[in-house]
C-alpha cells in the first residue's frame, strides 16, 4: 500500500531537482503572494476577528 505513493514522491523530487533557478524564484515569489492573501484572508474571515471575546472581569478586591 504505501509503495505506491512512496515512488510518487521520488519521482517527483527527482524531477524538480532538474528545474533551473529562475523556476526556483518564481516558485519563491509566487508561493510568497499566496501566503500573504491566505493569511489576509483567513484574517479578516475568522470567527476571532468577527467576535473578539469579552474582557476578563477584575478580580474582586478583598
Amino acid at each position: 500500500m504505501p509503495v505506491v505513493p512512496a515512488i510518487g514522491v521520488v519521482a517527483s523530487l527527482w524531477l524538480i531537482t532538474y528545474l533551473q533557478w529562475q523556476t526556483w524564484v518564481r516558485f519563491g515569489i509566487w508561493f510568497a503572494i499566496g501566503l500573504v492573501v491566505y493569511f489576509a484572508y483567513s484574517y479578516r474571515r475568522s470567527e476571532p476577528a468577527k467576535n473578539p471575546p469579552p474582557a476578563p472581569e477584575p478580580a474582586p478586591k478583598e
